[in-house]
């Protein structure tokens, strides 16, 4: 008897797999590491393993799999963090399984975590939403309708390779330079910091570290210190340049900031918006910005969602 979807959220690092009833109630969630090792032909394999040490396999119905890569209408066209190419991972998995009749879906991790904040969190009762992750880089995941997009190449919402600046001219790991994810991720954010601590005269206790997080920079630009304040305004103003051109291409009914930046709060919304409205008005007189609550659930909550 089918009586249990899963959400499964593959990461470089571990693989969460999170159980629901078929009215997608989460009733446990599992996790292992992420077995890199030989391009990651171990990672199904192991995802197998573990599902069957808990239920049995004909009790599934459905799995939604998110995957940090570009994924289009289920095929996932590279993820570097697993070693993986192009990979049909719903053919796979099935044949993994010996079970052609559970249902699978796959999507870009990006895009899942947005679904999982239109599903469960704080864009819940929305239908339309653009989710940007601010964290080692820029995520974006987008929905309309109720519906993951994931665009003909699967890159739709990634804003991160945006090409945004042209005074700092950074190097993005994408092989491209002045990125939105050169200056407003965390390590953007850190980078930034580097280029004003060498070329600003003005004092800032960031001088006293060979080196700091992000976290740091946002902690001192809340305590008012200047060059923080500087560097932070400008990381979240080269952010709002980008979600306004978003704004006139799909305007949702909500833009959600996850990601470890997220976590300073409503400073990183003020500081969006400050950016973002004189871009934006007379047409856009409000727009909603919201703080992820989710958090590390989010994957798992959106890959269910892909299949409820």
């Amino acid at each position: 008897m089918r009586k249990y979807n899963l959400g499964i959220d593959i990461g470089g690092t571990s693989i969460k797999i999170g159980l629901f009833s078929l009215d997608n109630f989460l009733l446990d969630i599992w996790k292992i590491p992420t077995n890199k090792a030989s391009y990651g032909d171990k990672i199904l394999f192991e995802i197998k393993e573990l599902i069957a040490e808990k239920i049995a396999i004909n009790e599934i119905r459905a799995i939604g799999i998110g995957v940090p890569g570009p994924v289009a209408k289920n095929m996932v066209f590279s993820c570097v963090n697993l070693g993986w190419g192009e990979k049909d991972v719903v053919k796979e998995l099935k044949e993994i399984l010996e079970d052609d009749e559970i249902i699978i879906k796959v999507a870009n991790d990006a895009n899942v975590a947005a679904a999982g904040e239109i599903y469960q969190g704080v864009a819940k009762g929305y239908i339309n939403a653009f989710m940007v992750t601010l964290g080692t880089g820029i995520g974006g995941g987008v929905i309309i309708d109720g519906k993951v997009v994931d665009g003909i190449n699967g890159v739709a919402g990634e804003i991160g390779h945006t090409h945004i600046d042209d005074l700092f001219n950074l190097n993005c790991n994408c092989g491209k330079i002045g990125c939105l994810e050169t200056v407003a991720s965390a390590t953007g954010i850190v980078r930034l910091a580097k280029v004003y601590l060498n070329n600003s005269p003005l004092p800032s206790p960031l001088r006293r570290y060979p080196d700091f997080s992000a976290k740091k920079v946002i902690d001192y630009a809340k305590d008012e210190d200047p060059l923080a304040m500087e560097i932070f305004d400008k990381a979240m103003e080269y952010l709002a340049r980008v979600l306004a051109k978003v704004t006139y291409i799909i305007n949702p009914d909500i833009f959600i900031i996850g990601g470890g930046v997220s976590n300073a709060g409503n400073f990183v919304i003020e500081r969006i918006e400050q950016y973002y409205y004189p871009l934006v008005v007379p047409f856009i007189k409000k727009t909603n910005f919201a703080i992820a609550t989710l958090g590390n659930n989010a994957g798992i909550y959106g890959a269910c969602y892909l299949v409820k």
